[in-house]
């Protein structure tokens, strides 16, 4: 398996991948992603940014997160303790959000796979740490979090999901000494 940036070219493919993400946390009964986001516009701004990333085998992407070394503003306040003293505004860390396998390559490790690329990723670039957040009931996602050398810090708050109805703002944070 191959990581790398996501082209431009990819959007639609990342978009299909985000899709069964989404319903993939509708069958577990969670609220998140189930308003329409992430959206286009968000994939655009992450493929132009060269922070959305893709999995890909045998020219096929099966998997897609979003790596950010420019801090997250949502991971300024948490209920918990960080391993690691930083701040959006100065941030000695990356953050991985957005994490999505297709459907049908669900179980071939692909989602652990990012999870390594990510933390291969900010290992090269220096970063002290790399942090990861999820919804509450999002048992899949936390399960990897702590399988691939994360430790439970505590719980953020998403400030978007106050915009959506019926959204569940809370966010289990993990993160990752390197």
């Amino acid at each position: 398996m191959e990581f790398r940036p996501a082209g431009s070219h990819e959007i639609d493919r990342v978009m299909e991948i985000l899709t069964d993400g989404r319903e993939a946390l509708a069958e577990l009964g969670i609220d998140q992603w189930q308003q329409g986001y992430p959206h286009r516009e968000a994939i655009e701004a992450d493929v132009a940014w060269g922070e959305s990333y893709v999995a890909e085998q045998d020219g096929r992407l099966l998997g897609t997160c979003m790596v950010t070394f420019r801090g997250d503003p949502n991971y300024d306040e948490i209920d918990g303790k960080w391993l690691t003293e930083s701040v959006a505004s100065e941030p000695r860390y990356a953050a991985i959000h957005r994490v999505a396998v297709a459907a049908d390559a669900r179980g071939l490790g692909v989602a652990k796979f990012l999870m390594a690329s990510a933390e291969a990723l900010a290992r090269e670039t220096d970063c002290e740490s790399v942090r990861v957040d999820t919804h509450p009931g999002n048992f899949p996602m936390r399960n990897l979090a702590l399988r691939c050398g994360f430790e439970k810090c505590g719980v953020i708050q998403v400030l978007e999901a106050g915009n959506v109805p019926n959204a569940t703002p809370d966010r289990v944070a993990f993160e990752k000494i390197l």
